[in-house]
């Protein structure tokens, strides 16, 4: 895959179906998926009609190749809706620094989800956190002892956005219940966003682990 090109982005329903499509090989029920994602049936046909213009065979989504596309495409025309996004700097281990973060959103009865850098290692361990985003539904206030704000992405061990999109605050399962982490595809996105040789090569390993 290229880095992201400036492009007319999708819409959060689309987005929510081909995440939802990118992980599943069973056929395509469209009153099921307009249920189970809360959009209606016509939008849903009109999303499935999108896809088939870029190329994909919704009747054959067992096909690798073709959910592997759909991943593809996520990365092109996927963007998250920022209400507002703070960058922060903190000394403690990337995985105490999410702790503190998962904690202080529970006190403040927020809802959020964790992605890159953190998130992929608990799928696919490929390199050490360095800069992490999380999603939430609200501002979080941190605590001034344990994050500062930082000027620059280069500077940051954390990236924090205030999102519109609930939808990107379902939690992925995973053996770490006390992590909150985003759908694999949203992780895929932020490796990207992110930058780097080595992330980009944490998101085939990311890639591999949930289309197999």
């Amino acid at each position: 895959m290229e880095t992201q090109p400036r492009v007319r982005r999708w819409g959060p329903a689309t987005s929510q179906l081909v995440r939802h499509l990118a992980v599943h090989t069973e056929p395509i029920n469209q009153v099921a998926l307009a249920r189970d994602l809360q959009v209606s049936q016509p939008r849903i046909s009109q999303i499935l009609r999108l896809l088939a213009n870029h190329d994909i065979d919704i009747e054959h989504l067992d096909d690798p190749e073709q959910r592997r596309r759909l991943v593809d495409l996520y990365v092109q025309y996927h963007r998250p809706n920022v209400v507002s996004e703070s960058l922060f700097y903190g000394l403690d281990p990337a995985y105490e620094q999410v702790r503190q973060v998962v904690e202080a959103a529970r006190r403040q009865d927020v809802r959020m989800t964790v992605s890159a850098d953190l998130a992929p290692d608990l799928i696919a361990p490929w390199r050490t956190p360095m800069l992490t985003v999380v999603y939430a539904e609200a501002s979080l206030d941190l605590e001034p002892s344990l994050f500062v704000p930082a000027m620059a992405r280069g500077e940051a061990t954390l990236l924090i956005r205030h999102i519109s999109d609930d939808s990107l605050l379902d939690p992925w399962p995973t053996s770490r219940p006390d992590i909150p982490i985003v759908h694999p595809v949203q992780q895929v996105w932020d490796l990207y966003d992110l930058g780097g040789e080595d992330r980009l090569e944490a998101a085939e390993r990311l890639i591999g682990v949930t289309l197999r």
